[in-house]
């Protein structure tokens, strides 16, 4: 009963996020919710590998981030894969003059349904990653320790997913009369 008690109490607080990073993985909310129950259930059985005093919630979200892709690999679901060397194409005119330019911006001038829109065009690397650094505000080291990747690759996915959210948020932007051109 006390390993159950300790789990509820270090883990299960993290609910929430964990929910909200599997929702940013699949973008549908059925499939979230048993990502997540999967994901506690492995947390629970593994919860004595945990250790005590590092950062649960990223243990958790890796934990998380595992299930999605061994239930890709079951289901051999192909999705397009983005090269490491891929070259980031300079902005136009139009995208560098708009008046936004943070994430605090995007969030005060776009609907909700814009960016999420947006936010699931976007590659799925790219979309964890941006999620994790900019709305559970995880450092890159424990993105990077997430997701098996090199540091350096984190700094990459999050530029490269703001960037392509401001791509196509920027035509929203001159719709709106959010672009500096039409003020």
């Amino acid at each position: 009963m006390a390993r159950r008690s300790q789990f509820e109490q270090v883990a299960m607080v993290h609910i929430n996020a964990v929910y909200r990073a599997a929702y940013a993985l699949c973008g549908r909310k059925d499939m979230a919710d048993d990502l997540v129950q999967t994901t506690f259930l492995k947390a629970f059985e593994k919860f004595g590998s945990f250790k005590k005093g590092t950062n649960c919630k990223a243990w958790l979200i890796r934990i998380l981030r595992n299930t999605w892709y061994d239930r890709l690999r079951r289901q051999r679901f192909e999705r397009k894969q983005v090269p490491l060397d891929e070259q980031l194409v300079a902005e136009d005119l139009a995208v560098a003059e708009t008046a936004w330019t943070d994430a605090e911006d995007i969030l005060e001038n776009f609907s909700d349904e814009q960016i999420i829109k947006a936010l699931n065009r976007l590659p799925e690397e790219q979309r964890l990653t941006l999620y994790l650094i900019d709305v559970e505000g995880l450092s890159q080291q424990e993105v990077a320790e997430i997701m098996s990747v090199a540091t350096g690759t984190v700094k990459s996915r999050t530029s490269r997913a703001r960037m392509a959210l401001k791509d196509q948020l920027a035509s929203y932007a001159r719709d709106m009369r959010l672009s500096r051109g039409d003020r």
